[in-house]
Order: C-alpha cells, then structure tokens, then sequence
C-alpha cells in the first residue's frame, strides 16, 4: 500500500512539473499580446499582457472563452 501511494505521489509531482513548465512556455509566447477593455461610456484601455494588470485580465478573458460566455 506504501508502495502505491509512494509511485502516485511521484506521478503527481511529475505532472504537476510538466503542467508548470507548459503553462511558463505558454506565456511566454503570449508576452506581446494586448487586451484592450471597452467601458460602457465608450472609453477604452490597452494593456499589454506582459505587465501584471494585462496578465490577471488575460487570465479572466480565457476563463470566459472557455466557459463560453
């Protein structure tokens, strides 16, 4: 019973590194991205996704595409 629970320790530790290192590639490639926001009064706001405010908003927008809102 050790034994099993050693080896899905381990697996959960590897999948948790590859997932870590597949989401620090994943935005990497998306550091040029803008996000620009328009407010009901017209006006608008660009952020670039490198910066912090541009990476939380980026990570709301992908959650609402796949929510499919």
């Amino acid at each position: 019973m050790k034994k099993l629970l050693r080896r899905l320790v381990l697996l959960g530790a590897i999948a948790g590194a590859i997932y870590a290192v597949r989401t620090y590639l994943r935005e990497e490639a998306s550091a040029t991205q803008s996000i620009q926001m328009v407010f009901h009064d017209g006006s608008t706001r660009s952020l670039a996704s490198n910066t912090a405010e541009g990476r939380e908003f980026a990570d709301i927008a992908r959650k609402i595409v796949e929510i499919g809102l």
